[in-house]
């Protein structure tokens, strides 16, 4: 039965890649030339800017992000080359929109357009139209296997719980939020294709919400696995009516959590893929083979987690589940400060001396080490007042 549910995930994946260039059909873009006519742009929006005038030009260097750097494809050129780069041109180009929106001195504009345009000019670029078959075989293996990863590790970690749980029956649950997504993530693609004018900062809100919601029920997820880890607490759980041990609220949590873990990335991946298809002049055969190796590759991770899940004893197991999860939502939350910030729904405040680690969501900007820090301080203090609580309830 399970084995059936990947089989169709897989398949519809499949589907997805093969309708995209009924979207839209594109010529192969000279990136080159896109990202200097960018940078040219840039040059004359800053000579221009006038600080009493921050909407005008707060829109002209939202319009250049998401007109320009996005809507002409360098976001996927650059990021499929290299994915910090882009991540840092991303976090140049939400300080400069925030510090003209703000009304900030030309001088301080001025120098946020240094710094970006520096980024800008040596940015590593793909150019797909002059790509070997084995790089765009990489290329198309990068996407979905940089995009998936932390889906199926969510989908894993899920999956093996319910397992051990002893509702192996309801894993088809946790399989059909992930086919909702997908086909959720069809739905968005869709949309931001071809009924959104101002596609590229409605994906950011949508990405940023979709990262905090999924952040929110990851940690109650892990906090709920972590308060049963103790084995005494698990055997009452597990000698429990099935319903009781997983009762509706939290497998509704559960498959909320597995639908927002893969939509998070899913229309953002299946934009991807038709930049590269288009970019790469309908090139089928690479494309689909680095498709098909990502997904031989998610699987492998998959069945080594569940393997590992098994031999794992059963407090080692829901302390490793919940550190996961709750892992993965700290990520989530600085990863949806950046998409909101980019997108123009909130201010970023620069903070020296903290690194830019994309895979680790952090990014020096107060609002995303902010929100990091309280997902990370908040459960604790949750779990000392539960720990309190039960102290106060025990029979003396």
């Amino acid at each position: 039965m399970i084995f059936n549910f990947k089989l169709r995930l897989a398949y519809t994946l499949a589907l997805l890649v093969l309708s995209l260039p009924s979207w839209s059909q594109q010529d192969a873009a000279d990136y080159k030339t896109v990202m200097q006519q960018v940078i040219a742009r840039g040059d004359s929006i800053v000579t221009a800017y006038a600080p009493d005038e921050r909407v005008k030009y707060g829109n002209a260097f939202s319009d250049l992000y998401f007109g320009g750097f996005e809507g002409e494809g360098l976001e996927f050129a650059v990021g499929q080359a290299d994915q910090q780069a882009m991540i840092e041109i991303e976090l140049g180009f939400s300080r400069l929109i925030n510090a003209a929106v703000s009304g900030q001195p030309k001088s301080d504009v001025e120098s946020q357009w240094r710094d970006l345009k520096a980024k800008l000019s040596v940015a590593p670029m793909i150019e797909s139209a002059t790509s070997s078959y084995w790089e765009l075989v990489v290329q198309s293996l990068l996407i979905l296997l940089r995009e998936g990863v932390e889906a199926l590790l969510v989908l894993a970690a899920l999956l093996a719980y319910m397992r051990k749980a002893g509702a192996a029956d309801r894993t088809r649950y946790v399989w059909l939020g992930a086919g909702a997504a997908l086909v959720a993530s069809v739905l968005t693609a869709w949309g931001l294709q071809t009924l959104i004018q101002n596609s590229g900062a409605t994906r950011e809100v949508i990405e940023g919400v979709t990262m905090i919601i999924a952040a929110l029920l990851l940690s109650y997820v892990s906090f709920w696995l972590f308060s049963r880890r103790e084995m005494q607490h698990w055997q009452n759980f597990v000698h429990d009516k099935l319903g009781s041990a997983i009762d509706n609220r939290n497998l509704l949590a559960i498959v909320s959590v597995a639908f927002f873990a893969v939509y998070r990335e899913g229309a953002e991946t299946i934009l991807f893929y038709q930049a590269l298809i288009s970019g790469a002049g309908f090139q089928w055969e690479p494309i689909m083979v680095g498709f098909a190796i990502a997904c031989a590759l998610l699987l492998l991770v998959y069945v080594l987690i569940f393997m590992l899940s098994v031999k794992l004893p059963l407090k080692l197991f829901f302390t490793a589940t919940a550190v996961l999860l709750f892992s993965l939502s700290v990520i989530f939350a600085g990863k949806s400060v950046l998409e909101l910030q980019v997108s123009g729904w909130l201010p970023s405040t620069a903070i020296n001396g903290i690194p830019t680690i994309g895979w680790l969501g952090l990014f020096p900007s107060l609002e995303s080490v902010g929100l990091q820090l309280t997902f990370l301080i908040a459960p604790l203090i949750v779990y000392v007042l539960y720990r309190r609580v039960g102290q106060l309830n025990a029979p003396t």
